[in-house]
């Protein structure tokens, strides 16, 4: 045991000797959550509710000439207080005159009445309008809503007449219960929502934690390259110990690592990483474990260190862009390929911590992690076994 705490000792001297090796390891991630987080702030996290303007809406309600009226519902309609907040609208005397305002801008939406609708829906009929969609794509789908409802309803009321009869009328009519029909709900406890700088900063440091593997691909074919294993090879040392050695010394320079990068994350960008420290901890230290015992695999089994540092690299990169850790990608891209990846099941919990999610919402992902990690360790053991580490 004596001897493995000397090798550790050792590679952690040779670790924090290296000025690159701790800008690298400090200075980096922290640059990157900056940047990012700075940049992207204003497409994700908490912002202020988007304002929708008033749709100008020019409405072709024509009389017939065959002596029936302009429609009455789509006027009883246009009264509604509740649509003023979303709808201007503004009666047009012709079809041409509402295209024309819908080139030039004047309107935003157009709805064409066509002659006898009142009188076609009383018949039985069904009930259609027709649209002209605008310029703006937001303009069109607050009007289309609207008016798309409006025609559901007729039809929905028409279909309950020939199924039901006259008697659904009045029990439609009927008061109902009061109160609101929707609630808005709020994601996470007290409505918290994660900010940029909260994102990418769980992002870089699980991308920075699972880079502490190349460390260790490194440490081990230097020894090879330098042709210092040799030598090391005939000292009272063994191979099992060197080994040990060396992962240890790497997974604490590491776990010193993600504590910095989780403190000054904290004190410099005030990124709130949730109130489940210990639990933090934990995921943090998993990452580790996954990391070192998935470098100790590709290391073993590669011909040369730059072979190694590639796959490795690749693998990690990999990893955090399909996991969304890099930008933003569609949920469904994300909970199908990214779940095949260590990156998702830490930054997704971890997320979830910050916005003091419930634990049992936690705990399947730190499950899965764990599985992960000691299906990777029996392969690294599998892999010393088969292998072995020698010059």
């Amino acid at each position: 045991m004596k001897t493995i705490l000397t090798i550790m000792a050792y590679e952690l001297r040779r670790l924090v000797r290296s000025r690159s090796n701790l800008l690298n390891m400090f200075l980096l991630p922290l640059v990157l959550i900056f940047l990012l987080g700075s940049s992207l702030s204003s497409v994700m996290g908490d912002k202020a509710p988007s304002s929708i303007e008033q749709v100008r809406v020019a409405i072709v309600n024509p009389t017939n000439s065959g002596g029936s009226e302009a429609s009455g519902m789509l006027a009883e309609l246009l009264k509604l207080p509740e649509l003023k907040e979303q709808l201007i609208p503004l009666e047009t005397e012709s079809r041409e005159e509402a295209e024309s305002g819908l080139r030039t801008g004047k309107y935003g939406y157009a709805v064409i009445v066509p002659p006898g609708f009142d009188e076609k829906i009383q018949s039985g009929g069904q009930a259609q309008l027709e649209f002209i969609l605008g310029k703006n794509r937001t303009d069109n789908l607050v009007a289309g809503t609207v008016f798309d409802n409006f025609l559901d309803t007729l039809n929905y009321t028409q279909s309950a007449l020939r199924v039901l009869g006259p008697e659904v009328l009045t029990a439609a009519a009927a008061p109902g219960v009061e109160g609101d029909s929707v609630q808005l709900g709020e994601l996470g406890k007290g409505g918290r929502s994660y900010t940029a700088s909260q994102f990418y900063a769980v992002s870089m440091t699980v991308m920075f934690l699972l880079y502490s593997g190349l460390t260790v691909t490194i440490s081990l074919f230097n020894e090879k390259e330098n042709h210092t294993l040799f030598r090391l090879s005939s000292m009272p040392v063994k191979a099992s110990q060197l080994f040990i050695g060396k992962m240890l010394g790497i997974a604490v320079i590491t776990i010193f690592q993600g504590t910095t990068l989780i403190v000054l994350t904290n004190l410099l960008f005030g990124v709130d990483w949730g109130n489940r420290p210990l639990l933090l901890i934990l995921f943090c230290l998993l990452i580790i474990i996954a990391s070192l015992t998935l470098s100790v695999v590709i290391t073993l089994f590669s011909k040369t260190g730059a072979s190694a540092r590639s796959v490795i690299t690749v693998i990690i990169v990999a990893m955090t862009f399909i996991s969304g850790g890099m930008a933003p990608l569609p949920e469904a891209w994300v909970n199908s390929a990214g779940i095949f990846t260590i990156n998702h099941w830490a930054l997704q919990a971890i997320l979830k911590m910050m916005l003091h999610t419930e634990l049992a919402q936690i705990l399947p992902n730190l499950l899965v992690l764990s599985l992960i990690c000691m299906a990777l360790f029996a392969a690294a053991i599998f892999s010393y076994r088969k292998v072995g580490y020698h010059g």
